[in-house]
């Protein structure tokens, strides 16, 4: 009778092979993913800006390459596997996506339907897989905050200088940054809640330290002073919103306790709330003064908007092709829209829900609620989580979507930079979720 093999030391572990951690097929597999990972933080830094477009097209080129030999890698593959809410987020898109590659075969303009397919829905999907491939580690993850946070700081920064010297906004510093105020506040509401996780436990952030604290309030202070000198107004609902989903999300996840007074739990949030309707109030009657001769009334400055007007020729539209639209492209009817409205500025819906019915139909419609739901869902699932560091990830995904969403009732910005920003930072905070899920650091969902 023979007798077992010994077995290995405990401090060892099981063997492993040679595609494991350690082995040389993982080794160039791990440089693979450490390029891309540069590449993607070069890429985030670019995406916020208006400069070097040449060297963001190379960088993104590099990127598709890089994350295409990755997907063929049964290593990496494995390493990036997703809990089945995640899996349901990405086939929800797929499904949005597929839908509208498909309308290219009836839109009224196909060669157009066909270049916005491929500068909108494939490049924003091949930017935010390859965040997901390349966030493997927490410090990668950290780097990725710290390089949107930093970049977003610099640009924030320079912005508030230039437009001291211009008369308007869009008079001479939108070619450093974005194109216009929309734009640029926009940005604004998808990078606030990002500020939340300067301060999250080192696991994710860099503590609740002094150091953090302050670096969170001035890149706070920043983007607050940053979206006033757009005079945009609706970045004041969209931030109101994300708070919104911050404080009830906090409180729900983190009840007031008999060592944190409730005063000094609500009192930030009050004073946060007040700042940003009283923004509200005042850039809605200085736009009322500086847009009607005499100066009008706020609520007559708000019944003379042209949205109200673009509205009911894009219902109309709509009621002409209710359920697969006109072809994919947020400017698939701009001539037409604005030839009835007798401004060649106003080319697409003000809306972007209607704007995306309009293009792609009811159906379309259903499956882009549909991923923005599963989204939700997916962060919902984080904030429900037993880890306060996956439950803060999943709160600030929700504030997020909550402005964002708010941010395009009256406008339609899920389209070029910002939709790519927007869903690469979604897919940052789902590769980290996911992360420490497999980890099993979190602890399973509730």
């Amino acid at each position: 009778m023979t007798s077992p093999a010994p077995r290995p030391p405990a401090s060892e572990g099981p063997p492993r092979d040679r595609n494991g951690p350690t082995g040389p097929g993982n080794a160039s597999t791990r440089r693979l993913r450490d390029a891309l990972a540069v590449l993607c933080a070069i890429y985030l830094v670019l995406l916020q800006t208006n400069l070097a477009l040449a060297l963001r097209s190379t960088v993104f080129g590099a990127i598709a390459i890089v994350a295409l030999v990755l997907v063929f890698r049964s290593e990496a593959r494995a390493d990036a596997a997703l809990s089945r809410p995640a899996r349901a987020a990405i086939a929800a898109y797929l499904a949005w996506a597929a839908w509208s590659a498909a309308s290219v075969g009836w839109s009224v303009a196909p060669r157009y339907s066909a270049g916005e397919l491929w500068t909108e829905v494939l490049a924003l999907g091949i930017g935010a897989g390859a965040i997901l491939l390349s966030v493997r580690e927490t410090v990668v993850f950290r780097r990725y905050v710290a390089t949107v946070l930093a970049a977003f700081g610099v640009l924030a920064a320079a912005a508030i200088a230039l437009r001291l010297t211009a008369a308007s906004w869009n008079e001479q510093l939108m070619q450093l940054a974005h194109h216009g105020v929309g734009t640029w506040s926009t940005h604004v509401v998808i990078v606030a809640p990002l500020i939340l996780l300067v301060r999250a436990p080192e696991r994710a952030g860099w503590g609740t330290g002094r150091l953090p604290t302050a670096a969170a309030i001035a890149l706070l202070v920043l983007a607050l002073a940053s979206a006033r000198a757009t005079e945009n107004r609706m970045v004041w609902p969209a931030l109101l919103a994300s708070l919104a989903v911050v404080g009830a999300a906090s409180a729900l996840r983190w009840p007031a306790s008999g060592r944190v007074p409730i005063a000094r739990r609500v009192i930030p949030y009050v004073l946060l709330a007040a700042l940003l309707a009283g923004t509200l109030l005042d850039v809605s009657w200085r736009k009322a003064e500086s847009t009607q001769a005499p100066p009008q009334s706020i609520e007559r400055s708000v019944a003379e908007d042209p949205r109200l007007a673009i509205w009911p020729i894009v219902r109309d539209r709509i009621a002409d092709r209710p359920w697969i639209g006109y072809g994919y492209g947020k400017g698939i009817l701009g001539p037409e829209i604005a030839r009835e409205m007798g401004d060649p500025t106003l080319t697409h819906a003000h809306n972007a829900f209607a704007s995306v019915w309009l293009q792609t139909g009811a159906i379309g419609l259903a499956l882009f609620v549909a991923a923005l739901a599963a989204a939700a869902w997916r962060f919902a699932g984080y904030a429900r989580a037993r880890d306060d560091t996956l439950a803060l990830v999943g709160i600030v995904g929700l504030a997020i979507l909550a402005g964002v969403l708010v941010k395009n009732l009256t406008d339609d910005f899920f389209f070029r930079t910002n939709a790519r920003f927007l869903w690469t930072a979604l897919a940052l905070l789902v590769a980290f979720g996911e992360r420490r899920l497999r980890d099993g650091s979190s602890g399973s969902e509730p």
